[in-house]
């Protein structure tokens, strides 16, 4: 009975009286298990269907501003939530997008975890984001940071855009990173570290099966 009055108040304690993180952006490659072909920015209000046409089965209806009170802002793992990343003071909340037939019908993934599909209709064009259009709107404005769990094979920067290139730095402990122009899966980087020295080179922001080594900030970091 004690150890079950702990758990309330601990659950209380959390809901309650810590901070609740607003923001999410993918930290780690495990964050973002299904890519798809890109990223959707959804409303705020809308109807997920079983398939592309009003009247099927409706799977979830959403309203992100009712999520800001939910637990789902806590959550570390992304990959059990529909947001790939969530940023509701700009009016971000991307998901990501399995196939889009083009006729303003995307179907997305629901769960990051199951790979858990959906239809959702958006006609606004500018909604939707290839990874490499997100890293032009959003890390040439915010700079980009990469993710926390990348091994030190993935953390250099090459004096070349391939692999076998020379290494120009291993990167340690990146504090800022910005770039100017993106190739390919590389991107043309600016890196600021503890020595507060900047380093140039060329960052394999994307791997060859599509996996993405970093992701942008989405709004200006403290």
């Amino acid at each position: 009975m004690k150890k079950f009055i702990l758990i309330i108040l601990f659950f209380i304690f959390t809901l309650f009286i810590l901070p609740v993180r607003a923001d999410i952006i993918p930290l780690s490659s495990k964050s973002i298990k299904y890519y798809g072909i890109g990223l959707l920015n959804m409303p705020k209000s809308y109807v997920v269907y079983q398939y592309p046409y009003t009247d099927s089965k409706i799977l979830r209806e959403v309203n992100y501003e009712s999520i800001k009170k939910s637990a789902i802002v806590n959550t570390i793992d992304m990959r059990k939530v529909s947001y790939v990343a969530y940023v509701p003071n700009q009016n971000i909340a991307l998901l990501t997008v399995d196939t889009n037939p083009g006729n303003d019908w995307y179907c997305v993934f629901l769960d990051q975890e199951t790979g858990e599909t959906g239809w959702v209709y958006n006609p606004d064009k500018e909604a939707f984001f290839t990874y490499r259009g997100l890293f032009y709107k959003y890390g040439k404005k915010y700079g980009i940071r990469m993710f926390n769990d990348l091994p030190k094979d993935k953390k250099v920067l090459y004096a070349k855009e391939e692999l076998n290139s020379q290494v120009l730095e291993e990167l340690n402990y990146p504090k800022f990173i910005s770039f100017t122009v993106i190739r390919g899966n590389w991107l043309l980087a600016s890196v600021n570290d503890m020595t507060k020295q900047a380093k140039v080179g060329w960052f394999n922001w994307r791997n060859d099966d599509g996996t993405l080594n970093m992701f942008p900030n989405l709004s200006e970091q403290p």
